[in-house]
């Protein structure tokens, strides 16, 4: 079982396949519990909770691009063009750092963001969840 820092340092592929072993293994244990074999019934609440931790990194990722690239200084950037995100969390700034690369990977824009920004019950807009970024 990984830490969530570990699981926040892995690649997508990485963690897709975490996922997949993880999903497998929870099916396994699932059908040795129905058939009266599963020795560890503590190891099926394991597996689920990797699962979920897994899931919500992937999620994270996958909202922090999608604020980032709301941005419109970043969203002017990326029109019209064919691009990537890296997304890695950095413990420091505690946000998301999510990297725009073109195909080529040529950096087109840079932006943090952090997810965990509340919105007050009074405010009518929602937060500004982009901390800074850099358009190239």
């Amino acid at each position: 079982m990984a830490s969530i820092v570990e699981l926040n340092q892995m690649s997508n592929d990485k963690l897709e396949k975490t996922l997949e072993e993880a999903r497998e293994e929870l099916f396994n244990l699932r059908f040795q519990k129905a058939s009266a074999r599963l020795e560890n019934t503590a190891r099926l609440r394991q597996v689920r909770r990797e699962v979920a931790q897994v899931e919500t990194v992937l999620h994270q990722r996958q909202l922090a691009t999608e604020v980032a690239a709301a941005e419109p200084a970043i969203a002017e950037r990326l029109r019209d063009k064919e691009w990537q995100a890296n997304t890695r969390y950095v413990y420091e700034d505690s946000a998301w750092q999510v990297e725009f690369n073109d195909k080529g990977g040529k950096k087109l824009a840079t932006a943090w963001v952090n997810l965990n920004k509340a919105q007050s019950k009074k405010a009518a807009k929602a937060p500004q969840l982009v901390v800074r970024h850099e358009v190239k």
